[in-house]
């Protein structure tokens, strides 16, 4: 009976994963659609004003959301688990009301401090107009976000992933349409618009949705201090694990062109295919990790984590492999100018295959309870990116971005997986024809 139901739950997570892995793998290709439109008829300058706008934006709607979207998927999950419609929709709109006011609040800051971020801190006055434009797309961000957490909540994971896709396909095609019409705009507006567009289709369907039900308030309310005091240490994992990711974009806008900032991104986007396993994985294995732990079941959480691990080894390690061999190839289709960033592609591509074979660390610690543990390990990793940045950027440029951004993750998803071991007794670690993934010990 038992041997059925891991069978079962392992046809799941491959089921699952792999429409995750579809959908997310559409999501990247997009993204590259967009960086080859941007490239192709705006260059690598225009790329790396857009990357700097966005990359502030997104800094900022991650304290708009306050944490939210993630305690949105945790607590849908286990209402759902307990068949309590009423109390999902209690909670969407709970969290809808709140990231609003933040958003709208983040979002209208953003517009007024453009002109000091553009020439105070980074020192290119012509990136004021991205900031502005781009600080309306901030609380459409925020609300797209919240409802890819419901949707994930439901274990919808095309809904999750929808929005990577959609956005990055609408820049490419709305900048497309304008550049051919000979009406140029910028970026940052194609993305306005398209998060626009994203977000009414979010909203359509989520009223559409079965899971919606009209609230008679029949129930115990959500009181938003008592929610938004066990979400944020959510959102401080959310700003530090963002920081961390992006703070060489930032260190590299603040000390270099905005030409080398698209190179870099570039780059750092194209890396990221060695780990487009665990991102598919990690949007299937949140609400299960979640599931499990409410219900107190460690077999199957430890039996969950060993499947996923081995998928992710065997899966990430071909595509790391061969983005490590041909990125001059890979980077060539974007432009000439872009071939200079292959050796960041390597360096970036060792950092990504080490988080992909650690496996959903982060997500198994926030789901289980662990969250201000694994806060404190982001803490350390993202100040010790920050520096590594800022001494190895101005020295080495965007290489010395990629050797800070690949080292510091390896770092902090081995240290993750030590403290999922020590708490939880399991290792993450697949390590073909040596049997220590199957050693996992309780107390």
């Amino acid at each position: 009976m038992k041997s059925n139901q891991s069978g079962k739950e392992g046809r799941f997570l491959l089921k699952k994963s792999g429409i995750a892995l579809m959908v997310k793998s559409s999501a990247v290709a997009m993204q590259y659609l967009f960086i080859l439109t941007v490239a192709r008829t705006q260059g690598a300058g225009s790329l790396g004003s857009f990357a700097l706008s966005l990359t502030v934006m997104q800094l900022l709607s991650i304290v708009a959301l306050l944490g939210l979207d993630t305690w949105l998927t945790r607590r849908i999950a286990a209402l759902k688990s307990q068949s309590d419609l009423e109390g999902v929709t209690r909670a969407y709109r709970t969290v809808t009301g709140i990231t609003l006011a933040s958003g709208l609040t983040l979002g209208g800051a953003l517009f007024l401090a453009a002109p000091f971020i553009s020439t105070s801190l980074f020192g290119k006055p012509n990136l004021e107009v991205h900031l502005q434009t781009i600080s309306i797309a901030l609380p459409l961000l925020v609300l797209i976000t919240v409802h890819a957490g419901i949707f994930r909540g439901i274990k919808n994971m095309t809904g999750f992933t929808l929005f990577k896709a959609a956005i990055p396909l609408l820049n490419a095609l709305i900048l497309l349409a304008a550049h051919y019409s000979l009406n140029e705009i910028s970026p940052a507006t194609a993305y306005v618009i398209s998060t626009a567009i994203v977000l009414a289709g979010y909203v359509f369907f989520w009223h559409k949705n079965p899971h919606h039900v009209p609230v008679h308030h029949t129930g115990t309310p959500l009181h938003w201090r008592t929610l938004i005091g066990e979400s944020l240490p959510m959102m401080i994992t959310g700003s530090i694990f963002f920081i961390m990711n992006w703070v060489d974009n930032l260190v590299i806008g603040v000390f270099r062109t905005e030409a080398e900032v698209g190179l870099y991104d570039s780059a750092f986007k194209i890396a990221s295919m060695a780990a487009i396993t665990l991102m598919a994985i990690n949007a299937i294995q949140a609400p299960s990790f979640a599931e499990h732990h409410s219900k107190q079941e460690s077999g199957k959480l430890k039996a969950s984590v060993r499947r996923s691990g081995m998928l992710l080894f065997y899966t990430s390690l071909p595509i790391s492999l061969f983005l490590f061999i041909f990125p001059e190839w890979i980077l060539s289709f974007f432009g000439p100018e872009f071939t200079s960033a292959a050796d960041c592609v390597r360096i970036l591509v060792v950092g990504n295959f080490i988080n992909a074979w650690t496996g959903s660390v982060g997500i198994l610690l926030q789901m289980t309870g662990y969250h201000q543990q694994y806060n404190r390990i982001i803490l350390y990793a993202s100040a010790l990116c920050v520096i590594m940045n800022l001494v190895l950027v101005p020295l080495l440029g965007i290489l010395g971005a990629a050797i800070s951004s690949s080292a510091t993750k390896a770092l902090q998803n081995l240290a993750a997986t030590l403290l999922v071991h020590r708490k939880l007794h399991i290792n993450t670690l697949h390590i073909p024809g040596s049997g220590l993934f199957k050693k996992t010990t309780s107390k």
